[in-house]
């Protein structure tokens, strides 16, 4: 009996589909296109002033039936989160890049040598 009996000889079978195989029933779902109303033709000037009126007519409700269902708590919370989200944008705002770049700087002097990049290597 030889050690080489067991081997199997001959190319890999792999399991599974061939790539050049279609899947079998899974696929994906077309996006449905909005239509544009300048492409169709006709008054498109009145067609999109009325267009632009319904669509802040229907944001409008849309925050109006949002903010009937918050509680008084969640209400507190989105406005203080607003209020925060605006202080920060300012203060963003009012320092400049090189402002920036040097409170970076000086954040990196004060580090401790921990954080250093070791030299690797020769020399």
């Amino acid at each position: 009996m030889s050690e080489y009996e067991n081997v199997v000889r001959g190319k890999l079978k792999l399991k599974g589909k061939t790539l050049n195989e279609k899947s079998s029933g899974i696929s994906k779902k077309k996006k449905h296109k909005i239509r544009n109303n300048s492409l169709m033709g006709g008054n498109t000037l009145a067609t999109d002033i009325i267009e632009t009126e319904n669509d802040a007519a229907v944001r409008e409700q849309a925050a109006a039936t949002a903010d009937d269902y918050l509680t008084p708590a969640e209400r507190r919370y989105l406005e203080r989160w607003e209020q925060i989200d605006r202080q920060r944008l300012v203060k963003m705002a009012s320092k400049s890049h090189r402002d920036r770049i040097q409170e970076f700087n000086q954040y990196l002097a004060n580090l401790t040598e921990h954080y250093d990049i070791p030299k690797v290597g020769p020399g």
